[in-house]
């Protein structure tokens, strides 16, 4: 792992006190204006790394400076203990992958699973069981789905029972490369959270065609994104394998794709309440509300999490919550709540939440 050094930041342009034997009164303040004071406090860890020849920022509100603190407490004490255990990088915070991988040594194309996880099928192998496709997502529409309902369920059980009815082999020539980077998002996540689940009953292995094989592969499936027209599916499938990245702790990448999600989303309007147009359904009103609540509060974390500026603004949207509408919506037409926000609720099963996406 390549090591980082601090840059301190310059403190050419903080005033002095004292020492200019002029009385206090008759000083210049060098102030902000009370309307701005508190804005621009941000300083963070500007880190440097020789071995790139780069720099990267992490921001104070990931907490580095609580992790540097910790750290340095941990050192002394094992410094006093004479212990020889290494302690892990003060300069770094949870998810900074982008910190962790040296390209000459641990290629970001390095296969994510165990040989026991995936399978590689034959180009003439046979039909899988649509039960398996089931069973294989179980884990992302019980944990995942409830709280980033992004995706429309009923869809993606459509695109199940399609892959069952052809050979495994034609997956990649029969089904459009938007709706499989999907369906490998929501696979290559439940996968990944079988190894968080030590009781979880065995499984079959998952044929490799049908997760990702690696970071760069899960991101190169939506790179067509940049060059057509936005889309409520295009943009779906950019948030699904954000949404990988962030399940496995790619914060850097999931940020970055993060841009480009949020103008896809200035670009078709989610930021605008649905209800105010005439011309979106029922559906289309409650699918845009989903997508573009997730798309925000994903936003929100990965910004959290790295101390980094906010992609959407609260000043720029005007999207009404599922449970307190403000605008006037159409004559007869009644939203229905989003039975997927009360997965609080300990009676709801996987299979009403399918029922009812």
């Amino acid at each position: 792992m390549a090591s980082s050094a601090e840059i301190p930041p310059s403190e050419s342009n903080y005033p002095t006190d004292g020492g200019d034997g002029e009385p206090p009164q008759k000083r210049v303040r060098l102030s902000l204006p009370s309307t701005a004071q508190g804005r621009h406090r941000e300083i963070g860890l500007m880190r440097w790394r020789p071995q790139s020849d780069a720099a990267s920022f992490v921001g104070s509100a990931s907490g580095i400076h609580f992790i540097r603190s910790v750290y340095s407490a941990v050192e002394a004490e094992k410094s006093r203990a004479a212990s020889p255990e290494q302690s892990p990088d003060r300069n770094l915070v949870p998810g900074e992958e982008d910190q962790l991988q040296d390209t000459s040594s641990s290629p970001i194309t390095k296969s994510l699973w165990q040989p026991h996880e995936v399978v590689y099928t034959d180009p003439d192998a046979s039909h899988i069981l649509f039960s398996n496709l089931i069973q294989w997502s179980q884990s992302y529409f019980d944990n995942w789905h409830p709280a980033y309902p992004f995706l429309h369920a009923p869809t993606i059980l459509a695109l199940f029972k399609k892959i069952s009815l052809i050979p495994l082999g034609r997956v990649t020539d029969v089904i459009q490369p938007l709706d499989l980077a999907m369906v490998r998002a929501v696979l290559s996540i439940s996968l990944a959270d079988r190894r968080q689940s030590p009781h979880t009953p065995m499984m079959k292995p998952v044929p490799q065609v049908l997760v990702y094989k690696s970071f760069t592969s899960a991101i190169d499936s939506v790179e067509r994104t940049l060059s057509t027209p936005t889309t409520i599916k295009g943009l779906q499938a950019v948030v699904s394998v954000q949404l990988f990245l962030v399940s496995m702790l790619r914060h850097n990448a999931a940020s970055r794709l993060g841009g480009l999600i949020v103008r896809m989303t200035f670009q078709i309007g989610l930021h605008r309440c649905p209800v105010r147009y005439a011309s979106f359904t029922t559906e289309d009103i409650q699918l845009r509300k989903r997508l573009f609540w997730t798309v925000y509060c994903l936003d929100r974390h990965l910004c959290q999490s790295l101390g980094l500026p906010l992609g959407i603004r609260d000043d720029d949207i005007d999207v009404c919550y599922f449970d307190g509408e403000r605008h006037t919506s159409k004559p007869g037409v009644i939203l229905s709540k989003l039975h997927l926000f009360s997965f609080f609720n300990p009676m709801l099963t996987s299979s009403k939440l399918r029922m009812t996406a």
